[in-house]
């Protein structure tokens, strides 16, 4: 389950959090709350994170172990590459974060 929430849930979280973030953008402005919208983004670069850490602790699990088995080849595989999709994820998610600390949403 670790490695498919970093592998699935990251890169649809990374889209989440673009689309809630543009739609509060409204809200935001016409209640002065510019500081809800730092909230999503630390609200889905947080769990994206986390996601990324357990796919990263079982990659590490899976590269200690002897690599004779095709499964366990299979798994660790998969949790270098969600590793990587969680790691890209929260990068996107980071980079659309750096311009609401930089541009004021409302200033339009």
């Amino acid at each position: 389950m670790r490695i498919w929430f970093a592998l699935l849930g990251a890169p649809i979280l990374a889209l989440a959090d673009q689309s809630i973030a543009y739609s509060m953008t409204v809200w935001a402005c016409a209640h002065q709350q510019a500081l809800a919208m730092h909230g999503v983004h630390a609200l889905f670069f947080a769990v994206n994170v986390g996601a990324t850490v357990a796919a990263w602790g079982l990659w590490r699990a899976t590269s200690r172990r002897k690599m004779g088995d095709e499964t366990l080849k299979r798994r660790h595989f998969l949790a270098v590459l969600a590793t990587a999709v969680g790691a890209l994820s929260a990068l996107a998610i980071a980079a659309m974060w750096v311009p609401n600390w930089m541009l004021s949403p409302c200033f339009a």
